[in-house]
C-alpha cells in the first residue's frame, strides 16, 4: 500500500500525528512507466550477443549520460527523446508461458513525466497520454528494433498501458510510478517513507506499512515484508 493513500484517503486523520501525516503528505512519487506487452513469432535477435536470447531481462540504457538526459527530460515534463527501455523475456526462461514455438515480451519504458509538458524530439505535438501512448511505444519499440533487426516483423499482437493507464488500473502507482515513490535521499534508505519510521511500524496502533515505499526499497523482492515477518511483535 503506498502511504499517501493509506493515510491520504483510508485511515481518518487524527491530530495527535499530525506531524507524520504532514510527512506523509510531501512523500514525492518518482517518475512514470509505459508498458508494452507483446506477443511475437520469435525472440528478438540482439546484435550485441546471441547469447542475450537466454536472458530474463535485456536492458538498453548504453550509458550514464544517455539516462541522466533521459531523466532531466522527464523531470521537466517532456518525453525523452530516447527512453530508457527494460525488456522482459519470460519465455527465454520458461516456454510454457506462450504456445509452442511462440513467445511473449513485456516492454517497461522507463523514466517518464506523469503530465506531459513537450516532447524533447519536437516529434510529438500531444499531451495527452490516451491520445498519444501509441506515437511513443512506436519510439521506444523503434530502438529495440535498433538492437535487434527484424524485431518488429516478428510483432503478432500488442497492448500498451500509459503510466495514467498504469495507475487507473492500480491507484499505488502515483502517476504510473511503479516504485512507491522517488529514491532521493530524504526519501531513501532509513528515510523511507519518512524519518523515523523506516521499521514498518505506523503511529497507529498495530498498523504497520511494507512495501517498495519502504525501507529497503524498491526491487528487493518482497524484502519489506519478509524482515517485517522476522521482526517480534510489539
Amino acid at each position: 500500500m503506498h502511504p499517501k493513500l493509506l493515510f491520504g484517503s483510508m485511515v481518518p486523520p487524527d491530530p495527535a500525528r499530525t506531524g507524520f501525516d504532514e510527512a506523509i503528505s510531501k512523500y514525492r512519487a518518482g517518475p512514470g512507466t509505459m508498458m508494452i506487452h507483446l506477443a511475437l513469432d520469435d525472440l528478438p535477435k540482439w546484435t550485441a550477443s546471441d547469447v542475450l536470447r537466454q536472458f530474463a531481462y535485456v536492458h538498453i540504457a548504453p550509458n550514464m549520460a544517455m539516462m541522466n538526459r533521459a531523466y532531466s527530460e522527464a523531470m521537466d515534463g517532456l518525453l525523452p527523446a530516447v527512453p530508457v527501455i527494460v525488456v522482459g523475456q519470460p519465455t527465454a526462461i520458461d516456454p510454457d508461458r506462450a504456445p509452442n514455438g511462440k513467445h511473449v515480451l513485456w516492454v517497461q519504458v522507463r523514466v517518464l513525466p506523469a503530465e506531459i509538458l513537450g516532447d524533447a524530439k519536437g516529434e510529438i505535438t500531444s499531451t495527452d497520454w490516451d491520445e498519444m501512448k501509441y506515437a511513443y511505444a512506436d519510439r521506444a519499440l523503434e530502438i529495440i528494433e535498433d538492437y535487434a533487426p527484424g524485431f518488429k516483423t516478428k510483432v503478432r499482437s500488442h497492448h500498451i498501458l500509459s503510466p495514467l493507464d498504469l495507475e487507473r488500473g492500480n491507484p499505488n502507482l502515483i502517476g504510473g510510478d511503479n516504485l512507491s515513490g522517488s529514491h532521493h535521499l530524504d526519501q531513501n534508505s532509513m528515510l523511507r517513507p519518512v524519518a523515523g519510521y523506516s521499521r514498518y511500524k505506523t503511529p497507529v496502533q498495530g498498523l504497520y506499512i511494507c512495501g517498495a515505499a519502504t525501507w529497503p526499497g524498491a526491487g528487493t523482492g518482497a524484502g519489506s515484508g519478509f524482515m517485517l515477518a522476522k521482526m517480534p511483535a510489539g
